[in-house]
């Protein structure tokens, strides 16, 4: 009784078209070769960029229908380090932090001042004035540079074997 070959077990899937950057879907990590080492640093760092990172930082627009692009620069965006269209002092909505259900008072307690702008685009929830360290900065490039070719099944080279073929045959001579 033959229960043919078992998933995963000598079957590499081909991909031949992609409407993600340089590969088949979100998340495709590549079969590793010889020359090809990705450690525990790379699985470390594609999950931080697909769980820690700014979605629509990351991408430059506001989302939610409307067409606002950011203003704060793309490291600032991404790790959510001021307001995306770099607005001051705005409030809108939030909640209250101070309980109005206490026994014996009467009427609300506390509330929130909501300056609304009407453009859907969430206010900062972040400390505005923080300063990162050039460490921080260094691992965002890093990180940006991984995301570029997040998808890539070719892991830098060609497809087929044709292009390396063709380096040794030039070496030969």
């Amino acid at each position: 009784m033959s229960f043919g070959i078992p998933i995963g077990v000598g079957f590499t899937p081909q991909f031949t078209s992609s409407t993600n950057l340089g590969g088949p879907f979100n998340g495709y990590s590549p079969q590793q070769t010889a020359l090809n080492y990705k450690d525990s640093s790379q699985v470390m760092t594609r999950r931080i960029i697909r769980d820690s990172w700014n979605g629509r930082g990351a991408v430059g627009t506001a989302g939610n229908g409307n067409a606002y692009n950011r203003v704060v620069t793309p490291f600032r965006a991404v790790n959510n380090l001021g307001d995306f269209l770099g607005r001051q002092n705005y409030v809108c909505g939030g909640s209250n932090q101070i309980s109005s259900k206490h026994t014996g008072r009467q009427g609300p307690m506390g509330s929130i001042i909501s300056k609304c702008d009407n453009t859907g685009v969430p206010a900062a929830v972040c400390n505005t004035r923080f300063v990162p360290d050039a460490s921080d900065y260094i691992t965002f490039k890093k990180q940006r540079a991984l995301s570029q070719n997040y998808n890539d099944v070719k892991n830098g080279g060609d497809k087929n074997n044709a292009s390396y073929h063709a380096r040794i045959s030039i070496r030969r001579f």
